[in-house]
């Protein structure tokens, strides 16, 4: 397990009604056979609770996990729509995942994390999404 740098940069919204985020933090990255796991907490701080995030990287796919006080499991993959489960303190709904593209070119030293995605309900379009992770050593 190495500690990293990470970058991130997401996109979000429909039309001209988008979002930009960006932050960085400092995480972990590591290796597990073909995959890589990048793990961080958010800089968001729910009813007094970290949300930690981790991301498991490997060759067509991503799944985000969270953890804490937002407790998700988004499995985003190149051309597919996954359902996936997203909880806060107000309540859990379903989400479909729809993977546009997805790719990494992490190694042990860092790297990048690309995604673009849409979030829908209930098959209704919510949001557009392309998010940019960064990680280098420390």
């Amino acid at each position: 397990m190495k500690k990293v740098m990470i970058k991130i940069r997401g996109t979000q919204g429909l039309g001209d009604d988008t979002s930009v985020i960006e932050f960085a933090t400092e995480g972990t990255l590591r290796r597990q056979g073909d995959d890589f796991i990048l793990s961080y907490f958010d800089n968001s701080v729910i009813e007094n609770e970290k949300v930690k995030t981790t991301l498991t990287a490997s060759a067509k796919s991503v799944i985000l996990e969270r953890s804490g006080a937002i407790k998700s499991k988004l499995f985003i993959e190149k051309g597919v729509r996954n359902n996936c489960f997203y909880s806060v303190p107000e309540g859990s709904l379903t989400l479909g995942i729809y993977g546009k593209d997805v790719s990494h070119n992490l190694t042990e030293s860092g790297g990048k994390i690309n995604m673009v995605y849409t979030l829908d309900a209930d098959l209704n379009l919510i949001s557009e999404n392309a998010v940019e992770i960064n990680v280098t050593g420390r």
